[in-house]
This record gives C-alpha cells, sequence and structure tokens, in this order.
C-alpha cells in the first residue's frame, strides 16, 4: 500500500511539471511551492512530508483554489492516515483490533482529504478541456474522497465494536452531513442512539432511513419494538403490521404482532396471527404457551387444554405438569389427569404437593388402590 501510494507521489510530481499554468501564485507563494515539492520528494522521511504538507498549506492560504497543492495535501494527508490505520484480523477464531487508539487523527486526515478532494474536483469543473495530467488528477481525486468516506465509515463500525460510542457517532454524524443520502452511516447510528438510549435521536435518524427506505423491515422492526417497549402497543402494531405485509414467514415478527395485539386486547387478532407461526413452526414451544395464553383470555378451554398438553409433551416439567393438574381441577376435568399427576410426582418424590395432588384425583375418579398407595406415601415423608 505504500509503495504504491508513494509511487503515485512521483507521477503526480512528474504531471505537476508539465501542466499549464493556470492557476497564479504569488512569487513568495511560488517559492513556498518549490521547496514543498522538495521535501515531497523525499518519501521515506515523515518530518520532509510534514514540511511538505506545511509548505503546501501555506501555498492554498494564498491561493485556496490552487489544484496542485490541493492534490499533494490531500495525497499526504491520506498517506498520514493509511500509516496508522484501525484494522480488525481474525486468526483461528480470535478477534484483533489495532491501532484503535489512532482513530481521532486517522479520522482527521481522512476528512482532510475528503475537504480537499472534494475542492478539486468542483474547481476542476471551470477548467477547459482537461489534458491527460489534469484528467489524472481528477480520476485520483475522486477515488481519493470516495476512498476516504468509505475508510471513516470502517472505522465507524470498529468503534462501535469496541463500544466507543461518543467517537463513532461523531464520525457518522459527519458522513451523513456529506451525503445525507446513504443508508449504512444513517442505520449504525440508528443502532448507537439504541444502545446509549438516546430516544429522540433514535427516531429521529430511524425516520430518517425510513424516507430512504420505508420498506426496510429491520428498521420497521426497531420502530416497533420501540413503541413496544414504551407501551404505545398500538404504533408497534402498526409497524409489525407493515413487516408482516413485506414477509409473512418472519416468526419473530409475527410474534412481536402477536404480543402487541394481546396488550391490546384484541385477542382474535392475536389468536390469528400466533396461529400463522404454529403453521410455520408448529414445533415453537414460545408460539405453544402464547396459543394456551390467548386461549384463557378467549375462553376456549378446549384450545387451552389442547396447547397445555402440547406444552407438556415438549416440555415436561414439574413447574408445566403443575399447573396443567391445577387448571384441569379447576375445570373439573379428571378424565386421564391421574396420568399427569403421577408423571409430576415421579419428577419429584420429595413433594408433597404432588402427593396430595394424586391423592385428591383418585378420590376424584373413585380409584381406591391409588388413593391407599399415595395415603402411605404420603405418611412416609418427612
Amino acid at each position: 500500500m505504500k509503495k504504491a501510494l508513494l509511487l503515485g507521489m512521483v507521477i503526480v510530481l512528474a504531471l505537476a511539471a508539465c501542466s499549464p499554468n493556470r492557476q497564479k501564485l504569488t512569487p513568495q507563494s511560488n517559492l513556498n511551492l518549490k521547496s514543498a515539492n522538495v521535501y515531497y520528494q523525499q518519501k521515506d522521511n515523515d518530518k520532509s512530508l510534514e514540511k511538505a504538507l506545511d509548505l503546501y498549506e501555506k501555498v492554498l492560504a494564498d491561493n485556496p483554489k490552487h489544484v496542485v497543492a490541493l492534490k499533494r495535501s490531500a495525497d499526504l494527508n491520506y498517506f498520514f492516515a493509511l500509516k496508522a490505520e484501525p484494522r480488525k484480523e481474525e486468526k483461528d477464531g480470535i478477534t484483533d483490533y489495532f491501532n484503535m487508539d489512532s482513530s481521532v487523527k486517522t479520522v482527521e486526515h481522512l476528512k482532510i482529504t475528503y475537504t480537499k478532494c472534494d475542492t478539486i474536483l468542483s474547481v476542476m469543473k471551470s477548467f477547459v478541456k482537461l489534458n491527460k495530467e489534469e484528467q489524472y488528477i481528477k480520476r485520483d481525486a475522486a477515488k481519493k474522497k470516495n476512498n476516504s468516506w468509505l475508510k471513516i465509515l470502517k472505522i465507524s463500525q470498529l468503534l462501535m465494536e469496541n463500544k466507543i460510542y461518543e467517537e463513532a457517532i461523531s464520525n457518522l454524524e459527519y458522513l451523513v452531513k456529506l451525503d445525507n443520502t446513504k443508508e449504512e452511516p444513517l442505520r449504525m447510528l440508528v443502532i448507537l442512539y439504541q444502545d446509549t438510549k438516546n430516544n429522540a435521536k433514535f427516531e429521529e435518524y430511524l425516520n430518517k432511513v425510513l424516507a430512504i427506505n420505508p420498506n426496510d423491515p429491520l428498521m420497521l422492526k426497531l420502530l416497533g419494538v420501540h413503541y413496544y417497549n414504551a407501551k404505545d402497543y398500538a404504533n408497534a402494531a402498526i409497524y409489525f403490521e407493515k413487516i408482516m405485509s413485506i414477509n409473512l414467514a418472519d416468526t419473530e415478527n409475527l410474534s412481536n404482532l402477536t404480543n402487541a395485539y394481546y396488550e391490546l386486547g384484541n385477542y382474535q387478532a392475536a389468536w390469528d396471527t400466533n396461529q400463522r407461526i404454529l403453521k410455520i413452526d408448529p414445533e415453537s414451544l414460545a408460539a405453544l404457551i402464547t396459543a394456551k395464553d390467548i386461549a384463557k383470555k378467549m375462553g376456549k378451554q378446549e384450545e387451552e387444554i389442547y396447547y397445555m398438553q402440547q406444552i407438556i409433551a415438549k416440555n415436561p416439567t414439574v413447574e408445566t405438569l403443575r399447573a396443567y393438574c391445577y387448571m384441569m381441577v379447576n375445570y373439573q376435568r379428571y378424565e386421564g389427569l391421574i396420568d399427569y399427576a403421577e408423571q409430576w410426582y415421579d419428577m419429584d418424590k420429595t413433594n408433597k404437593e404432588a402427593v396430595q395432588m394424586c391423592y385428591a384425583i383418585s378420590q376424584k375418579i373413585n380409584r381406591k388402590d391409588l388413593m391407599a398407595k399415595y395415603e402411605a406415601i404420603y405418611k412416609l415423608m418427612p
């Protein structure tokens, strides 16, 4: 990378030597430009390059639109940015970060590069019939301008990963000011403001993304979850419904929409939406539990019992078996219940409550043998 950049410096020097003198300078600035060129050629000496940069800035103080001085200033800033550019390396499953402490300085060099290149492109719009040398300068300026933008974005991603939020936000907001039509920095700012719990900024940037792409599923979901967590279930449902219209197979969104309907008391809509999940994933334990809860709210006793049985079949635990037994006793539905009560007892033979449940159900179904069995067990329990 360094060799390629330095080769580029040599080319620019050669081109500049034969470029038409389109832009006038004072005698002092001409002297500064010549001196800068001498230092510029000392490519392996950072101090010389810094002197060159300082002299080019003096030239630009005299003529801020001097293309050659702008070009070399941009090149030098880009060179210094690359020397200490933060990076991430992954090897054997291990991720290491390098040069993170130089991120502020690197970004500052990249910002200057971007600005100088942008000025070059603006100035050269007035140039008539660009020669080959000027065409090269224009192409290179466009390339470095774009690369500087992308590198600031990449550094911001590394800062996010390292939870250096304030610096990442500053960089990304700078990129947005440069070009507010690109989604990536806006999306990253949405995540950052969500993580830092700045709700006003979170909504502001999320809506900016949606203004560009109204059907962005992730942004719609984030906004829906935002409203849901704020207990604004009506607005949450609106955004979850939008996602459903885009992707009917997104079970996570269907679950979110089910929960929003449930909180709104719209149990029929919650039921219908949850049934969509079960058609896609009949084994979803979360959807089975939700179906049972909605059925109870709607007074659908048979459905509540059915889904509770499905839950136990998939996840037989002391808690689920106990809940089922009490539910069925409450409904006075004793047929087959002893099997569940005994399964509960078998899972925890020290549980007096399970023994009492087995005895009570045995009594209801007139099983004297089981009554005697569990009465004896109970008497032996400490």
